[in-house]
C-alpha cells in the first residue's frame, strides 16, 4: 500500500458518497486525474506533515459501484481507504 495516500469515506445518504483523501504535493495531480469525475467540496492542509488534505463527493447508482471504486483503489495499492 502507498503510505503516502490515505483516505477515508462515508455515506452522505441516497448512494451518495464522500471521500477525504490526504496526500503529499507529490502526489497531487494523481489525486486530481482520479478523483476527476467527483465534486470537489473542500481541500486543506496540514502543514505538520505538509500534507494536503481534499474532500471529494459523488452520487452512485448503487452502494455495490462505491465498492468497485474502493476494491479497484486497494487492489492497484494506490490508496489505503477505510469506511467511517
Amino acid at each position: 500500500m502507498n503510505d503516502d495516500l490515505q483516505g477515508v469515506y462515508w455515506g452522505v445518504g441516497d448512494n451518495e458518497y464522500s471521500v477525504q483523501i490526504s496526500y503529499s504535493s507529490a502526489n497531487k495531480q494523481y489525486v486530481l486525474e482520479k478523483f476527476n469525475d467527483w465534486h470537489s467540496v473542500g481541500e486543506g492542509k496540514d502543514m505538520k506533515h505538509d500534507r494536503t488534505i481534499s474532500i471529494f463527493r459523488k452520487k452512485f447508482k448503487n452502494h455495490s459501484d462505491l465498492e468497485i471504486f474502493i476494491v479497484d483503489l486497494s487492489k492497484n495499492s494506490i490508496i489505503s481507504m477505510k469506511e467511517v
